[in-house]
């Protein structure tokens, strides 16, 4: 009976490329080189993609100056949770293979397309620079491993943790700003409320509470929303993976993940609120904060698991009860599959192994080609000297003086190259010039409007304004206008971006094309140009005037930029 299992598990046959048998220690030889071989491919391919999501999950990595704990804490990413993502979704992988029954039958043809199509995709993406697109391409070539090695029922098995890998690749912030910043006002708006139930005061104005005793403290960071969000979505996803519910009540506890985010987050934004009336506001935006993090994910649980028993009993009330089937039903491994374990490592010593590593090295080598860096021709220097240090507006001659951007800004820019000047003139309002070049990528230009909301100001005016350019005749720069209330006083903002030599109002179309440009392997770096002055008791035209006299007065200037 021994006998007749050995001859009928291919795992213990390991036929080599010419269909021989192998000695035992020959076979676990081979599979862990095969292994090794596909993990270094991986390394290869992928290693600068994974560097550049640490930075985004700790973005400040890079101030060496600080202590382990400040460069893992502070920057407000939204992806702290991003290194325990891959240790999370191999534990599930390995519980799967342990528990259940995973027959491995290799699907060449489609197991070649799927692994072959994300690492061309994988190579675009290096060669625009957009890591977020090479982080899902990475989930795509392990899933056409799984397919190429394991075959179609392993990939049905593992698919859950495969996907789950997704929620360790940080979207681009822009394209989350805006929900992360509406739930963060609405989190902050609800712990507002709470704790004036409780019976303390406070006032909340955009992202600011205000209590008494001339108290303030900041919601969070001004560019950025609500934290936890992306983080409880993961968490939500793993709890309702597991959960004892099913099918589309499954999808349904799913799908309160965002309320339970928001809930939770509103119970630590109250409780940072009662903390700060009690003691003072650097106990609560210090150690209680910190810890507080940590707590809101036990609040988290707590509010899962009380919706799940909350569906079980109401459906039991309604007498439709749910079947509750024990996880992996159906599918659990039995004696006939002791030797599953070896079975799938060894498959990663065959031909097929070994030919998938060498396309990972061969990819891993040209995508670092493709997205080595292309040092930018502009440096502060260069802007500093481009733009004239003295201008005439409405008729009277303005001299000018250099600002910084703060720390916090820079990093959340990543560093750009970048000018802003300030020009004053005698009686009249300053008029702010800040020009923002992002260094061979599109992450450093992107809409102000946000940071400006979170930072407490209101937008009362957005419109799209046209100037005429008067050194190009026929030549028309689109811009956007904003009028920014901040308590009783206003300030007009004009910018416009940069791409390609070319001028637009829309984000998203500069992005294209500096996506475009990166594909076509031209200079990708693109441009924010920024104009805003104070709207004075002369009204709203002067202030427009003023930085519309200035705008075009720089954008010849800046055209002479490489």
């Amino acid at each position: 009976m021994a006998t007749t299992n050995q001859q009928s598990d291919p795992g213990l046959q390991s036929p080599s490329a010419e269909g021989e048998a192998l000695p035992a220690p020959a076979r676990s030889r081979r599979a862990l080189l095969g292994w090794l071989g596909l993990l270094a491919g991986l390394g290869v391919a992928f290693g600068y993609n994974f560097v550049e999501m640490w930075a985004r999950w700790f973005p400040a990595w890079k101030r060496t100056h600080w202590s382990f704990y400040d460069r893992i804490s502070e920057g407000e990413s939204y992806y702290t949770h991003g290194p325990l993502v891959p240790g999370l979704s191999l534990i599930i992988i390995a519980m799967l293979i342990r528990h259940t029954r995973i027959p491995a039958r290799p699907c060449r043809l489609w197991g070649w397309g799927l692994l072959g199509g994300s690492l061309l995709f994988h190579l675009v993406a290096s060669l625009a620079r957009v890591n977020f697109a090479s982080g899902i391409a990475f989930v795509g070539v392990v899933a056409g491993l799984v397919l190429l090695l394991w075959g179609p029922v392993a990939l049905r098995r593992l698919w859950f943790p495969l996907l789950l890998l997704l929620f360790m690749v940080p979207a681009p912030e822009v394209s989350i700003a805006q929900l992360n910043f509406r739930l963060k006002m609405l989190a902050a708006d609800w712990g507002v409320r709470l704790v004036n139930v409780m019976g303390i005061i406070a006032e909340r104005s955009g992202n600011r509470v205000y209590l008494a005793g001339d108290k303030d403290l900041i919601v969070a960071n001004v560019c950025n929303g609500l934290r936890t969000l992306v983080s409880l979505l993961a968490f939500g996803t793993v709890y309702a993976y597991v959960c004892r519910l099913r099918g589309a009540w499954r999808l349904g506890l799913f799908a309160m993940t965002i309320p339970v985010a928001v809930v939770a987050n509103t119970l630590r934004i109250a409780a940072t609120i009662a903390v700060a009336d009690l003691f003072t506001p650097e106990l609560a935006t210090g150690w209680f904060h910190d810890v507080s993090g940590l707590l809101i994910f036990v609040v988290a649980f707590m509010l899962m698991f009380g919706l799940e028993r909350l569906i079980l009993w109401a459906r039991q009330a309604l007498g439709r009860p749910a079947e509750v089937t024990p996880l992996f039903a159906g599918v659990r491994r039995t004696d006939a599959d002791a030797h599953q374990w070896r079975r799938m490592a060894a498959l990663a010593g065959t031909p097929t192994g070994l030919l998938a590593t060498g396309a990972l090295l061969l990819v891993g080598l040209g995508a670092w080609w493709l997205s080595h860096t292309v040092p930018s021709p502009i440096s502060d220097e260069l802007l500093a000297r481009s733009l004239p240090e003295n201008v005439t507006l409405a008729g009277m001659p303005h001299r000018s003086y250099t600002l910084e951007l703060d720390e916090q800004t820079l990093t959340i820019l990543e560093y750009p190259a970048y000018l802003f000047r300030r020009y004053v003139a005698p009686g009249r309002p300053a008029t702010d010039l800040c020009l923002i070049i992002s260094r061979d990528n599109r992450k450093s230009t992107h809409p102000p409007d946000l940071c400006l909301e979170g930072s407490g100001e209101g937008i009362v005016h957005k419109g799209q304004r046209d100037l005429a350019d008067p050194a190009t005749p026929g030549r028309s720069i689109p811009c956007v206008e904003l009028v920014v209330q901040s308590g009783i006083s206003q300030t007009y903002f004009l910018y416009t971006y940069r791409s390609g030599g070319e001028y637009t109002r829309s984000f998203w179309n500069q992005q294209l094309v500096t996506f475009l440009n990166g594909v076509l392997g031209r200079h990708s770096a693109g441009a924010l140009v920024r104009v805003n002055t104070p709207i004075d008791g002369g009204g709203l035209e002067p202030a427009r005037q003023r930085a519309a006299e200035l705008m075009v007065t720089a954008l010849p200037h800046i055209d002479s930029l490489p």
